[in-house]
């Protein structure tokens, strides 16, 4: 069962980041005026809905298995992917970014994405239908970056190599840190939970001993009241 639940949340927040993925690029194809870097930006959408559908597709089948309490707290739904910031309520990366910028973060994060699939592969086991599904998806994220790297050098001619690299380390920095304030956002919920349950349970038993019946206003002509009383 802790395996299941493992791999329900690391498929949960998989198919939010290839979906968030699909839509950015998405965007990116509607703000570009050049034909080809639409078609490049559409294909690439494609390639991460495909990924998003996969995982949402392995999400489903382990929560067959999971009781239902524990599958209840991976329900799909579109709105998260703003509410757990896969994509920011600000605007679409192409839009908030330079497009230098963007197009160096695809290239940095089409290959984390790659590291963390390969240990997704690991997880589900190799051999597998699903291991071979993950092998394709790891591939199509290696083209991405490699298509990202040859956009970046050839439209950035003054910038070298050694800068891509800089843009890896401080993305690599910031997966880090989003991943250090999700546990500590978890462990918090874990200690909190229980006090807003109980702060909760004592307002309702407070509630149930108070004496309301002076402010029943039923079939009393409100005319007749106090303007100072509490309707």
């Amino acid at each position: 069962m802790k395996k299941t639940e493992s791999e329900l949340h690391i498929f949960y927040e998989t198919a939010h980041a290839e979906l968030a993925s699909a839509l950015e690029m998405l965007a990116a194809c509607k703000a570009t005026d050049s034909s080809k870097q639409a078609f490049g930006y559409f294909m690439h959408a494609k390639d991460e809905y495909n990924h998003a559908r996969t995982f949402l597709k392995m999400l489903s089948n382990r929560g067959k298995r999971a009781s239902i309490e524990v599958a209840r707290n991976f329900r799909f739904t579109s709105p998260s992917l703003i509410t757990k910031g896969y994509i920011s309520n600000k605007g679409f990366l192409i839009n908030t970014m330079k497009l230098k910028d963007f197009i160096a973060f695809v290239y940095t994060n089409e290959l984390l994405a790659k590291s963390s699939f390969g240990n997704i592969l690991t997880l589900v086991g190799h051999g597998t239908e699903e291991a071979k599904r993950i092998s394709e998806i790891m591939t199509d994220e290696l083209r991405h970056h490699g298509m990202a790297k040859k956009h970046f050098l050839n439209h950035y001619p003054a910038l070298q190599p050694w800068h891509l690299m800089i843009y890896r380390i401080r993305e690599t920095i910031n997966n880090k840190g989003r991943k250090i304030y999700d546990k500590n956002s978890k462990f918090l919920d874990r200690i909190l939970t229980p006090l807003y349950k109980t702060m909760a349970y004592l307002a309702g038993t407070i509630a149930k001993k108070l004496n309301l019946n002076e402010y029943k206003r039923k079939g009393k002509n409100l005319m007749n009241i106090s303007p100072n009383s509490i309707l």
